[in-house]
């Protein structure tokens, strides 16, 4: 049933794609990559060039790539010592060995490019999807990363051999209302918040991504930009990572920018934006929000930092440095 907050939502809203800006401004020139933000690491793990090889999906109609929007990730993790590529090839036996970690971000079938609506193809084929899953039980490490609708319908089949529900959904933190300046920033903490009125929108878990390799990689909250919130199937281990509390809202639009009173909506308490596990021999990291693992910025809202560059974000940078330390291998 639509709460009273919702239905007012849902009456004023447009959202806006990748990520939530209610009101609409005058967009400025986009800024493409890291702007004027430094992407650095005061302690990098590996010696420069020396680290495990990274693999940036670029061969599936990608929204995010090593050139634009993905370029803080990969420069973050350079950064840390990671050995960051473009992955341009299809995904085969031959193309997968020859990288240790492979990150796909917002991959697209080409039908849905330039149409962001129902029905969203794969945009894999089978023997691609076969081919990752023998890869990672063989030994590798996945990093599947999906924003909101239209993208988790393109990797719905990805996530199904690893048992993961990938939902094609918005995901909304509490009391969200659209006003000026709302970006739906979704934040999860391992405890309550210690300023009074930030609101929680989920948990973030003590786990070993959490807490890192030593207390200075500890992280005791992340933020997001919207996504999307999945399930787990049932009797599939795996360790939560992210999962969205009381109060969360899910809408379940057929166009990504449509959105009204007769827009589908559900609680989202208990669905996942972020879950680890293993599979095989391999490891396998699944999330559902874009934004916060690059830097970003919103054209629409006059440039705001869409990222770990977002000054509130301030423990993402670790988090996915400990995220990429655990596929790497780490305990």
């Amino acid at each position: 049933m639509i709460n009273k907050i919702l239905a007012s939502l849902l009456l004023a809203a447009v959202i806006t794609t990748p990520a939530c800006a209610v009101t609409q401004k005058k967009a400025l020139p986009p800024t493409v990559g890291v702007g004027d933000y430094v992407v650095k690491v005061e302690n990098p793990t590996y010696p420069q060039g020396k680290g495990p090889r990274v693999s940036i999906d670029q061969a599936h109609h990608n929204y995010q790539t090593m050139a634009d929007r993905f370029q803080g990730f990969a420069e973050l993790i350079k950064a840390d010592g990671f050995v960051p590529s473009p992955g341009t090839a299809k995904f085969s036996r031959e193309s997968l060995a020859k990288t240790d970690i492979l990150v796909i971000c917002n991959a697209l079938n080409k039908a849905n490019v330039d149409k962001w609506a129902l029905p969203v193809l794969s945009a894999f084929s089978n023997e691609e999807i076969q081919a990752v899953k023998d890869w990672v039980d063989d030994g590798g490490s996945l990093l599947l990363i999906s924003d909101h609708m239209p993208f988790p319908s393109a990797v719905t089949d990805m996530g199904q051999v690893f048992g993961v529900e990938v939902q094609s959904n918005f995901a909304f933190y509490p009391d969200f209302v659209p006003n000026t300046g709302n970006m739906n920033l979704m934040r999860f903490f391992q405890y309550p918040p210690a300023e009074e009125g930030i609101v929680q929108g989920g948990t973030l878990f003590g786990n070993r991504i959490t807490e890192g390799n030593k207390p200075s990689e500890a992280v005791p909250f992340v933020i997001t930009f919207t996504g999307h919130a999945f399930r787990m199937k049932p009797a599939v281990p795996f360790t939560p990572v992210m999962q969205l509390g009381k109060g969360t809202n899910i809408l379940w639009p057929s166009v990504a920018d449509q959105m009204g009173p007769t827009t589908p909506s559900s609680g989202g308490d208990g669905l996942y934006q972020g879950v680890v596990l293993t599979s095989g021999k391999g490891r396998v990291g699944i999330f559902g929000e874009a934004s916060m693992w690059s830097v970003g910025y919103a054209n629409w809202e006059n440039n705001y930092p869409m990222g770990f560059n977002n000054p509130q974000a301030k423990h993402n940078q670790q988090f996915i440095l400990n995220v990429m330390h655990w596929l790497a291998g780490g305990v």
